[in-house]
């Protein structure tokens, strides 16, 4: 059975990144493979992997990195939903590397407040990825379609408490 669509981020400070393998596999796997630090550097990195995708989850669910999305993925609401600019800018300039490592730990009904037409499912993923010495997790959102293919929404840098 699903959890309830407004439920998301209270599930997420249930996330340890435990769930990932020992510390020493979740520090190899969160470690980023390159930086960016600003909406530019990130915007011409997310424009290179589009044409690499698709990508596969290590929750088995495969997904692609739409050129259209990637202005949604660095725009100011998206920067602003992460708890800071720079982790965002980092989790969107590898998020092939973190995709591959994703979870999806539940599954949610639909938010009847959005557009869902045409939808089939609105999913949500996490990886660690590594922040000034500590585990941060980022949560992808995926936008599963009836009759499209599965594309990356939006990815958000998310502290954990």
């Amino acid at each position: 059975m699903p959890e309830p669509w407004d439920s998301v981020r209270a599930r997420v400070g249930e996330l340890r990144p435990d769930l990932w393998g020992t510390q020493e596999e979740v520090a190899a796997m969160s470690a980023p493979s390159r930086w960016a630090g600003n909406r530019k550097d990130a915007t011409d990195i997310l424009k290179e992997l589009a044409g690499r995708g698709p990508f596969t989850s290590r929750s088995g669910l495969t997904a692609r990195l739409r050129r259209k999305s990637i202005s949604k993925l660095v725009s100011g609401v998206a920067v602003g939903s992460s708890f800071s600019p720079e982790a965002h800018y980092l989790a969107a300039a590898n998020i092939d590397g973190l995709f591959a490592n994703a979870l999806e730990p539940w599954l949610f009904e639909l938010n009847p407040n959005k557009n869902n037409q045409g939808l089939k499912a609105r999913r949500y993923l996490f990886a660690p990825m590594e922040w000034t010495g500590k585990v941060v997790m980022v949560k992808f959102t995926v936008k599963e379609y009836h009759e499209a293919e599965t594309g990356i929404y939006s990815v958000e840098a998310l502290e954990l408490v």
